[in-house]
């Protein structure tokens, strides 16, 4: 299977400490497939990376941009670049890695002024205790915050790394093959009560606060018009 059209690109963000655990052996499956289907496909192993911690500061939300220079500088800019976006987590104590949260918080510009596009999905490997649909959820809500539409997600059990089956890893693969489909489709997004929720308050927030979060307002405004 190949995607119609120019070469697409495809990012998968693991947040799990260990590169070759079972989360991450579902996150290669799913880019695998994407590769199939004509995605240049790249993986970011976020343990390696140096991500400082969110400050709360404002300053990306009035500036634009962070003020702190670390590898969430290169990591925005190959997600903005991506038109699929796959986010890889364990089940940590009931909800997503202390790495890939340190992730989210410092995408938070993209929360407010929601740039990415494409579609997307969220792989969540856990190991018996937590519920890993209520996570996988929880990343895919993520994604759709910042512009990307999930088309699905992909939950796997596994205790000892590297201990996830084959019918999991199915499972990942299906997901690659139909965010795939999502573009040679042009699935359109499903918006649903919480999304318009979110957004009303979003923008109320936003409005209300626009002397601080000038760059989330200039966003909004330009597109109110």
């Amino acid at each position: 299977m190949e995607v119609w059209g120019d070469s697409l690109k495809a990012v998968g963000i693991l947040g799990s400490p260990r590169k070759d655990g079972n989360c991450s052996k579902m996150l290669r499956a799913c880019l695998e497939e994407l590769s199939t289907a004509g995605f240049d496909s790249e993986l970011f192993y976020l343990q390696e990376k140096r991500i400082k911690y969110c400050l709360g500061c404002g300053t990306c939300l009035r500036e634009e941009e962070c003020h702190i220079k670390d590898d969430m500088v290169e990591l925005r800019d190959q997600v903005k670049k991506a038109d699929a976006l796959i986010l890889a987590s364990p089940v940590y104590f009931l909800n997503v890695s202390a790495q890939i949260k340190c992730f989210i918080d410092r995408m938070v510009a993209f929360g407010h002024r929601p740039r990415l596009k494409g579609y997307g999905g969220a792989i969540v490997s856990y190991a018996g205790v937590g519920d890993p649909d209520l996570v996988a959820n929880y990343l895919n809500r993520i994604l759709k915050t910042w512009g990307i539409w999930p088309v699905g997600y992909a939950v796997g059990f596994g205790v000892l790394p590297g201990e996830i089956n084959t019918e999991d890893l199915e499972k990942a693969r299906d997901l690659g093959r139909r965010v795939a489909n999502a573009f040679k489709e042009g699935l359109k997004p499903e918006i649903k009560e919480e999304d318009l929720i979110l957004r009303n308050q979003l923008i109320k927030l936003i409005t209300n606060y626009k002397d601080f979060m000038k760059a989330d307002y200039e966003f909004w405004r330009s597109r109110m018009r």
